[in-house]
């Protein structure tokens, strides 16, 4: 009966060991504390703008609709010129005259000098030929002035889009009369479209520009597009305590539209250490409270132990730990669950901890 007895108390550890719980560990770090705020905002163009001529008058050709793409340029409306285009005949025919008269003028003047130098013409009339040149050059010029505003006049019956963009509402057909100064289209710029979001005042020290951001569309779910922080509008709403954080990223063109939703994910650093630990390895009692177990070797065993913690707060993927843990420990993340204090476990090779 005695080595019976023997090889029953041999077996035991071997068995013991073989019902050790394997678990993942993860080491505890001390490090500036990582928090995420996460906010909704709305797509914004780079522009847009609600188009209007510059003259009044009576809508001759529509040469666009809502929908239609267009480039800078592009002339999007023409209104009736008539009328202006007739009076700039008029002024042409005006300036052809005078640059007759001017000629002429010239040539006299020069005449009578040459001959007044000789003392065969009046000095007197020589001066008043040379006065009615100037006149003349005078007159051309003011014509010349007029033709140059009657041609812009004209110029100001077509609105022309000022860059590249999509008519998204027209507001105006053929034959209405429109006003200087009343909408006729709505031009939305589709280049570096941006992610306007309206963060809580008690973040304005916490964010800057090169605050690592992170943008989520609802259009592309389960994409995120790195971005940064463009610009921080430091005036606040004074209703919702807001200020405006506008970000870019460079696919915007691509995926983005204006007036989308999207979500920025702001990830911020504490300026102070702080012991943390991965979510996985906290265990929430029934009573409320939180614990962690660490893994312990003792005697070539490696047992865990529980330990109530005060947790602080993160929205990242680490947690913050205020009191009950030092760093270095090592912390089960997974195979925590109905863990008993002193239980032996095994300790995957294949967790950070072990790497």
């Amino acid at each position: 009966m005695v080595p019976r007895i023997l090889f029953l108390s041999a077996a035991i550890p071997a068995l013991a060991a073989e019902d050790a719980r394997p678990v993942s560990v993860a080491v505890a770090t001390r490090e500036p504390l990582a928090t995420r705020l996460e906010l909704t905002g709305t797509v914004h163009a780079r522009h847009r703008s609600r188009l209007s001529p510059r003259t009044s008058g009576l809508t001759e050709t529509m040469h666009v609709d809502a929908g239609d793409r267009v480039k800078q340029g592009d002339v999007l409306m023409e209104l009736d010129s008539e009328l202006a285009e007739i009076e700039l005949e008029q002024i042409e025919s005006q300036l052809e005259q005078a640059r007759v008269e001017l000629a002429e003028a010239d040539r006299l003047s020069s005449e009578s000098s040459d001959l007044a130098s000789r003392g065969a013409f009046p000095k007197s009339e020589a001066d008043t030929r040379r006065s009615a040149l100037e006149s003349s050059r005078a007159a051309e010029r003011q014509l010349v002035a007029r033709a140059k505003q009657q041609r812009s006049i004209i110029d100001r019956h077509r609105l022309v889009a000022p860059y590249d963009g999509v008519i998204s509402e027209r507001a105006a057909d053929l034959g209405e009369w429109v006003e200087t100064g009343t909408p006729v289209f709505e031009l939305v710029s589709l280049a570096d479209p941006r992610l306007d979001v309206q963060v809580p005042q008690e973040h304005f020290t916490n964010i800057a520009t090169d605050t690592p951001v992170t943008v989520k569309l609802d259009a592309t779910p389960g994409r995120s597009f790195p971005g940064k922080v463009a610009a921080i509008v430091p005036v606040k709403d004074p209703v919702a305590r807001t200020f405006l954080v506008r970000i870019e990223w460079p696919e915007a063109e691509k995926v983005a539209a204006p007036g989308m939703s999207g979500k920025a994910v702001f990830t911020m650093n504490s300026a102070e250490a702080a012991v943390q630990v991965p979510r996985d390895a906290i265990v929430r009692s029934p009573g409320g409270g939180a614990v962690v177990w660490t893994v312990e070797e003792t005697n070539g065993r490696e047992i865990v132990r529980p330990n109530e913690v005060t947790l602080g707060e993160s929205l990242t993927d680490r947690i913050e730990v205020r009191d009950g843990l030092s760093a270095g420990a090592r912390v089960v993340v997974r195979g925590n669950e109905a863990l008993e204090p002193g239980q032996q476990v095994t300790v995957l090779p294949d967790t950070p901890a072990n790497r």
